[in-house]
């Protein structure tokens, strides 16, 4: 539970964050622009975690550890729209591979049990394919016991201030796209990274103001 005065300090970060986003939307327009901005969202939050990571308690996260990885994943449209346009430059064998996988993974959501474990589409041999463009859910989940994690436990210990540093990034990001009348709102990453995929007017749609991704229980950030 944070106090009155870090509340008002969050709080006064988030708009911060959000007026620095309209401000750079609104004077560089253009989808691409728009899209390839996230990417300031995503380089703050690996400098929130790195700072998290040079004091204690330290997280117990490293590479090969993916437990977290067969967990719900949500990407707001510029983090999915940014993902798109960097597996679109791989070779075709690699997006048709990527795309069944993708495939698989929808069909066995829809079809499995409520809450079961599903490893992402993006997870080869434990390492994330897309981990320069992963999105920030991604980027600042982290454990600070990876026996938690081995044991699927309800509740995973987290250090607080990484957490609500990230949370911050994320909420005045969100808001700011929203003000420059762009949808930022969390979806299932693999579903919609595979639309994304398939239906090649849905940047150019997003970019007009559309709502283009189902409305999958998803909440916003903010």
């Amino acid at each position: 539970m944070l106090s009155d005065s870090e509340q008002t300090a969050a709080l006064e970060s988030i708009e911060r964050v959000r007026q620095s986003v309209v401000n750079h939307l609104s004077s560089n327009r253009g989808v691409s622009a728009a899209v390839n901005f996230v990417a300031n969202l995503h380089r703050a939050v690996d400098k929130v975690v790195q700072q998290a990571s040079d004091h204690d308690p330290k997280p117990e996260c490293k590479a090969g550890c993916a437990y977290c990885c067969s967990v719900r994943v949500e990407a707001t449209e510029p983090e999915i729209f940014r993902i798109v346009r960097e597996v679109k430059m791989r070779p075709a064998a690699q997006v048709d591979s990527l795309l069944e996988r993708l495939g698989r993974r929808a069909a066995a959501a829809e079809s499995g049990v409520t809450g079961s474990r599903i490893d992402c589409a993006f997870l080869e041999n434990n390492l994330c394919s897309i981990y320069e463009v992963r999105p920030a859910v991604c980027r600042k989940a982290h454990s600070l016991s990876v026996k938690c994690c081995e044991e699927l436990a309800p509740e995973i210990p987290q250090n607080l201030e990484l957490a609500l540093g990230a949370e911050v990034l994320m909420m005045g990001t969100s808001d700011g796209y929203r003000e420059v009348r762009l949808c930022t709102s969390a979806h299932e990453l693999c579903n919609a990274v595979l639309m994304a995929l398939t239906e090649e007017t849905t940047e150019a749609r997003w970019y007009n103001g559309e709502s283009v991704f189902p409305n999958d229980h998803s909440s916003s950030h903010g």
